[in-house]
């Protein structure tokens, strides 16, 4: 180790000498106060334990529905008279689905109608409407409002990933997914933002239009998908679950002519 010069040496003793006078007058002074009781009870731990494990789930969550909302990429953020439309507005086909979160049958067709969005270089867009079953309601139509608030204070494309949150972790019929408010916030989204819209009577028009909507086409159950070209104005009405396969197949013989 190479030497200090002298006078480099005797100032760093200095310092040295310094520092340690200063910590010796911090233990003499605490030695002169009275001691302060270090336990923590047990019940104490576990609160504290339990709080941080709330928060890392919280995080963990947030971060999860980020890669969702990621996820639904071709979800634009606003639409075309405030739809619920994945893919582009101004596709050729409209896969225009009546839908009810609750719905065994609408969860397994969901991840199919997404694919063959994807996979139809936009001429191919997906509108889902509101139709909450009687027999799954009051969830049904509590969750469809939500999807509706979500999308007046976040856009389209978050609207898309709650939905997509609440279709694969609710347990259905009509068994709903428990407190929507913390549903919402395990998303990091605004409990409070969703239960002031939930208070009003806000979206209830929409959604009821959906359902009358359906009813005048016939729909009594769900999943119904209506396949229109936009381009011809004609329609196509499909009842009950589909296979990816077979929707592709049928917006083919449509573009086909």
């Amino acid at each position: 180790m190479p030497k200090l010069p002298h006078i480099a040496l005797v100032t760093t003793l200095g310092a040295m000498s310094t520092a340690l006078a200063y910590q010796y007058s911090e233990i003499q002074s605490l030695k002169g106060q009275p001691r302060q009781s270090q336990a923590i009870s047990e019940h104490t731990v576990v609160a504290l334990v339990d709080q941080r494990l709330a928060v890392l789930e919280r995080r963990r969550a947030k971060n999860g529905f980020e890669k969702k909302v990621f996820e639904f990429e071709l979800a634009q953020q606003s639409t075309p008279d405030n739809r619920l439309i994945y893919g582009n507005p101004e596709a050729r086909i409209t896969l225009q689905e009546f839908g009810d979160i609750e719905c065994p049958f609408c969860r397994k067709m969901h991840d199919g109608l997404k694919q063959v969005v994807d996979n139809a270089e936009n001429t191919v867009n997906w509108e889902f409407k509101h139709f909450p079953l009687e027999s799954h309601n009051p969830a049904a139509a509590l969750q469809a409002k939500v999807i509706e608030c979500v999308k007046d204070s976040y856009g389209n494309k978050v609207a898309w990933a709650a939905l997509d949150r609440f279709i694969f972790e609710t347990a259905g019929n009509g068994k709903g997914v428990g407190d929507l408010t913390n549903f919402v916030r395990g998303m990091g989204l605004s409990g409070v933002a969703i239960d002031l819209c939930m208070a009003s009577d806000a979206h209830e028009n929409r959604i009821e239009s959906d359902y009358r909507e359906g009813q005048a086409l016939g729909i009594t159950g769900t999943p119904a998908l209506r396949i229109i070209d936009t381009q011809t104005g004609d329609a196509y009405l499909i009842k009950g679950y589909k296979t990816a396969e077979q929707i592709a197949q049928a917006v083919q013989h449509i573009l086909k002519g």
